[in-house]
Formats: C-alpha cells, structure tokens, sequence
C-alpha cells in the first residue's frame, strides 16, 4: 500500500518532516501494476527544483537538489515501504557521490546512466542496489504550476538492465503519458487556449505545450489543427 512517510516511521529517518498526502491507496497501486508491464518495479513521486537557491557552499555542484535536504521532503507518494528505505539510504550515502544524481535530466522521460561501482563506496552502493533488487534507475519530469523553478519528479527503478528497460520505455513512452496528453489533446480540440487548459489541469502552459509538441511529433502533425484533425480521424478523441 502506497502512502505518504509518516514522521513516526522506524527507518532511521529521524530528520524527516511529512505531511499527510490526499491520495487513495488503490490509485497509486493502480498505477505500480500498470508500469509493471514495462519494467518499472518501484517509483517515488515528489516535488523537487531546477535549481537550488544560490548557497555560499563552496562546492558548487551542490547548489542543486542537496541530497540531505531532499530527505527533508515534506510530501512524497512511493510504491513501497521498501523504495522509501531504499531512497534515505540512497540520499543519505550515495547520492553525493553519483554522477547520475546531478546530471541536468530533460523534461520528459529518462533513463539514468549505470553507476560507477568501483572502490569500496561504490561496492557498497552495489550491495544495497542488489539488496532492493535494483538494476536500473531513471526519472520523469514535468512542469509544476505553482511555481517556475519546481519540477515534478517521478523517480522509478527496475530490474531490467538499463538498455532494456530504455528500450521498453522509448518504445511505450506515449502510452504511458496518455492519459494526460490526451486530457490536454481533447481540450485543445474543445477550443481552450494553452493557458486555459493549464489552469484546467494545474499545470503550467509550458507543460501543456510540451505535451501538445510531443503529439504533434508522434503523429507527424505540421501545427495544432493538423494535430486535432488527426486525432479525431485515429479515433484518439471523438
């Protein structure tokens, strides 16, 4: 049963600070049996920032998303109990030093680069990815509407080895963000501008255009007119 980390839970996450998530269990089970079918075991969803608010630490690199304060989240929604665990230790030891954790992911889908296992951290950090049954690691990110610095991220794992997860991924990526882009497809066809379909849905309307692009991409679709057209002639909306 997936839930929101509670302040009390006995994990060693004593610095942890959490807040109640307003979200039905069988929702996000829902949606761990879907991603299943294409390799994506565990998932933790949060809110992060493009970049962290400019620091006096001297190194530079941690300017963004610092791993200690990420434990601090207030609101998270994870799959398990077991990615939970897995993600503090993760933060807690490793993250500092995985060239993957700080790397500038594009908006959309990605899958991360394999970690660097050498030298005794890196042994470790092996030991506890085989503990988790962990092979693989990518995120998804989308805008968020309440402000222009956050990003929604949807942080998941597998036990497929990265060029095969990667591939399922690429291969399914429309299918899996359907639902939304088809939400933002069938407004857009309704006659709502970009901006009013953000408000709609509580996005911002540069996510809204990116999903618009990246249909019109899938479909080979010169302009919006074009997009709405084919749609409605592939069935996508009535």
């Amino acid at each position: 049963m997936a839930r929101c980390i509670p302040p009390t839970e006995q994990t060693k996450m004593s610095n942890t600070h959490t807040q109640p998530c307003d979200i039905e269990p069988e929702m996000v089970q829902g949606a761990r049996e879907y991603l299943r079918r294409f390799g994506i075991t565990e998932f933790f969803y949060g809110i992060t920032t493009k970049v962290m608010i400019p620091s006096l630490h001297q190194f530079k690199k941690l300017r963004r998303r610092i791993p200690q304060e990420m434990i601090k989240a207030k609101c998270g929604v994870y799959s398990s109990e077991a990615i939970l665990r897995f993600r503090h230790q993760y933060l807690q030891h490793f993250a500092s030093s995985d060239e993957a954790y700080f790397n500038k992911h594009p908006m959309g889908l990605s899958v991360w680069a394999d970690p660097g296992l050498d030298g005794a951290k890196g042994e470790q950090f092996g030991r506890l990815l085989a503990e988790y049954g962990i092979r693989s690691r990518g995120v998804w990110h989308l805008p968020v509407r309440y402000h222009p610095d956050w990003l929604a991220a949807f942080v998941y794992c597998s036990d497929l080895p990265r060029e095969e997860l990667l591939t399922n991924l690429r291969e399914h990526e429309a299918e899996i963000g359907h639902q939304l882009a088809l939400q933002i497809l069938r407004l857009t066809a309704e006659g709502f501008s970009s901006e009013e379909v953000a408000e709609q849905l509580s996005l911002t309307e540069s996510g809204v255009n990116y999903h618009l692009d990246r249909l019109k991409e899938l479909l080979n679709a010169r302009n919006r007119a074009q997009l709405i057209s084919m749609a409605h002639t592939l069935g996508l909306i009535d």
